[in-house]
C-alpha cells in the first residue's frame, strides 16, 4: 500500500521573498503540512499542476527552494509540477523531481508541446521512469496524456503509477477526465492528475484508482476528484500488488511484436 497526494492550486505570476510573495510560500507550507497530517502512516509521492507558475524558471534549487525544503521537513516525493525551464539554451516544459532529502532525481520534459509552445519551446523525447525506494513511476505532462503510446511506454519499462500534473481549461475538463480513466483502464495502473484552479482553469483534479471483480475479470474506475474553484489537497491509498497483479493479467492476453 502507497498513499499518494495531489495538491490542486491556482495560478501563480510571481514568488519571491516579498512580504506579498511570502504569503505564496506560507500557503504551500500549509498545504504540505495538511498532506503529511491527512494519513497518520507516511505520504510517498505529492504531485502539483503544470504551469502553476508561469515564469521562466532558470534556477529551480534558488528560486523554489521551498519545495525542496518541504521534501526534506516532510520526508515525501515532490513531484512540483511542470514549468518552462531553461536549460543551456534551450527551454523546455519540465518536471523535476525531488526526492525526500531535497535533492533531484531527474527531470521529464514534455514531449508533445501544446498550441503556442511548439514555437518558443523545445519538446522532449522520452518517458523516464523514476525510482524511489521501491516505487517506480513516470510523469507524462498534460498534453502527453492523449498519446496511447507514452503511457503504455512507461508502463513496459516498469512504472507503476503514472502521474499527469496538467493545465486544463474548464471546458476541457469533461474529455481530461476521459483519458485519465482509460489511461488506467487499458495500463491497468493507478493515475494521478493535478490540475491549476481558478478563473479560466477547470481544476477538479482526479486520482484513478481500479477496483477488480474476479468472478467477471471486468475491472472498473475507483475515482476521486477534487472541486473546480479552490485549492485543496487530495490523498489516497493506492494497493500497488492489486495494480501490478491485475496489469499482469491483461497484459498477458495482449499481442507483442517483439
Amino acid at each position: 500500500m502507497v498513499n499518494i497526494g495531489l495538491i490542486q492550486l491556482h495560478q501563480y505570476d510571481r514568488l519571491g521573498d516579498a512580504p506579498r510573495n511570502q504569503s505564496i510560500h506560507e500557503q504551500f507550507k500549509r498545504l504540505f503540512h495538511k498532506a503529511s497530517e491527512i494519513y497518520g502512516s507516511k505520504i510517498e509521492i505529492v504531485c502539483l499542476p503544470e504551469l502553476w507558475y508561469t515564469r521562466v524558471v532558470r534556477d529551480f534549487e534558488k528560486e523554489f527552494k521551498f519545495i525542496t525544503d518541504a521534501a526534506r521537513e516532510y520526508d515525501f516525493t515532490i513531484i512540483p509540477g511542470a514549468f518552462k525551464e531553461k536549460i543551456d539554451d534551450n527551454i523546455y516544459v519540465s518536471c523535476p523531481v525531488v526526492t525526500p532529502n531535497g535533492s533531484i532525481l531527474g527531470r521529464q520534459f514534455k514531449i508533445h508541446l501544446f498550441g503556442h509552445q511548439r514555437n518558443a519551446l523545445k519538446p522532449g523525447s522520452k518517458m523516464e521512469v523514476f525510482e524511489v525506494g521501491k516505487l517506480k513511476f513516470s510523469v507524462p505532462i498534460c498534453y502527453d496524456l492523449v498519446f496511447p503510446e507514452i503511457a503504455r511506454s512507461a508502463v513496459r519499462e516498469g512504472a507503476e503509477l503514472l502521474f499527469f500534473p496538467s493545465k486544463i481549461p474548464k471546458t476541457g475538463i469533461d474529455p481530461w477526465h476521459l483519458y485519465l480513466q482509460v489511461r488506467a483502464l487499458e495500463n491497468r495502473i493507478p493515475v494521478v492528475a493535478s490540475n491549476v484552479c481558478g478563473g479560466f482553469f477547470g481544476g477538479k483534479s482526479m486520482i484513478v484508482d481500479l477496483e477488480y471483480d474476479r468472478s467477471t475479470d471486468i475491472a472498473t474506475p475507483k475515482i476521486k476528484t477534487g472541486v473546480a474553484a479552490k485549492e485543496q489537497v487530495i490523498i489516497v491509498n493506492i494497493d500497488l500488488r492489486r495494480s501490478r497483479q491485475m496489469r499482469q493479467r491483461r497484459f498477458a492476453d495482449s499481442f507483442t511484436t517483439d
